[in-house]
């Protein structure tokens, strides 16, 4: 099925203009008869057409790998949110997002989903098919808000979880991309200064024939390996980190891993936080779209990362269909801060479980950004100290055999 643009006019004598999906363009222009409209202008959309006229299953392949990526989505929704809780039809904004759109990715997902809107199909379920860009648990709030009655609302809700969740997500990369970026230019110094700075200043140490000091002789023995065998250790470097990304592939490696990831000192707090995090401001925007506690913790499951905690999770929901409580059963994942569950049972005893579930997040949010912000005040210095230490001590292995032939040369 192609998307195609249409301008028509109805049997009153008015221009009408929309889109329809179709095996092709006479096929469309059936249609459109078929509804007594008669079309004058009729053209593939930018989904529809993506392939520019050639085979259909070209088309679809390429639907299949157009995606809308998350910093856009939250954009997009946010203003999808603004348009129809000001009682905008769904079809009109769709159709003016797609219109006002720079990307022609966002353009050809849009243009799609509008078409099986206006096809007849619910938004959430239009959503559904384009699993690349919608995930299910937008999905499943969007149809929240659809059952509701409150599209606009659960929509706000959404675009505030994506936003929320694109905060986090930079959080974490730059709480690692800086002091990795550190670590690389340090190596790199350090590597070049061994392999192609020492060899040419001791080999001239050499030629006299006195013993070197032993620190030199540390540094020449590594200069020697590094220059040896450099190569071969990156590539026994690279093949160890394949063969780790392919092991993660098997689920009990990755159980095992993510587990033993949470018992580390500080590493696994903060993945504990970022996953809590995550996970309950998903729960909190689903209960308060209007879903049940169950479906609402089966969906927000999807958004935890960790293995160990997720399977944990997975044992908490089956606790919860047999008749538990949620706080009581959030208490059994060890994976997730007792403070969750803990928030969890004061929303249960005040009914308000979306909103303590959100003000859970907003709290491990504000913990994880103080604590990157403590803990990348002090990783940083120690970096620098760290390479400083390692270049003076080979400006030093340097140094001594010049200090130790100038004092033979005075004697």
């Amino acid at each position: 099925m192609q998307a195609f643009d249409y301008s028509a006019i109805d049997a009153s004598g008015k221009t009408r203009r929309g889109t329809i999906t179709a095996d092709g363009e006479i096929e469309a222009r059936k249609t459109l008869v078929v509804r007594q409209l008669y079309a004058t202008e009729i053209k593939a959309t930018a989904a529809g057409g993506a392939n520019g006229g050639s085979s259909t299953l070209f088309g679809s392949f390429l639907a299949k790998k157009q995606r809308i990526g998350s910093k856009d989505l939250a954009l997009v929704t946010r203003q999808m949110a603004t348009m129809v809780e000001a009682a905008a039809p769904v079809e009109e904004v769709l159709a003016a997002l797609a219109q006002q759109a720079e990307k022609v990715e966002i353009r050809s997902v849009l243009t799609r989903v509008r078409a099986n809107v206006m096809a007849g199909m619910r938004l959430s379920s239009a959503m559904e098919q384009e699993s690349n860009t919608f995930d299910p648990l937008y999905c499943a709030m969007v149809a929240a808000g659809e059952a509701a009655g409150s599209l606009g609302i659960v929509l706000g809700r959404v675009a505030e979880n994506r936003e929320k969740t694109e905060e986090m997500r930079s959080k974490v990369q730059s709480a690692l991309i800086y002091p990795a970026v550190l670590m690389v230019v340090a190596i790199s110094v350090v590597t070049a200064l061994m392999i192609l700075v020492v060899p040419k200043v001791v080999a001239q140490f050499e030629s006299f024939g006195s013993e070197l000091p032993l620190l030199t002789q540390i540094v020449v023995a590594t200069s020697g390996f590094l220059t040896s065998y450099g190569l071969v250790l990156a590539g026994f470097l690279l093949a160890a980190g394949f063969g780790f990304s392919a092991m993660m592939r098997y689920p009990s490696t990755q159980y095992f891993i993510h587990a033993k990831l949470l018992k580390l000192p500080i590493v696994g707090r903060l993945i504990r936080s970022v996953n809590a995090a995550r996970f309950a401001r998903s729960f909190g925007t689903l209960v308060l779209g209007g879903s049940p506690a169950l479906e609402a913790l089966i969906a927000a499951k999807e958004t935890v990362k960790n293995t160990f905690v997720e399977r944990q999770l997975a044992d908490a929901i089956v606790q919860v269909s047999e008749g538990a409580g949620v706080a009581n059963s959030l208490r059994q994942v060890s994976g997730l801060p007792p403070m969750l569950a803990y928030m969890a049972a004061a929303g249960e005893r005040s009914g308000q479980l979306g909103a303590m579930m959100h003000k859970a997040a907003d709290y491990l949010e504000n913990e994880f950004d103080g604590f990157t912000k403590t803990a990348l005040s002090l990783l940083e210095p120690m970096i620098v100290i760290f390479m400083g230490a390692v270049v003076g001590a080979i400006v030093l292995s340097i140094m001594l055999p010049i200090l130790r032939l100038n004092s033979l040369v005075l004697m």
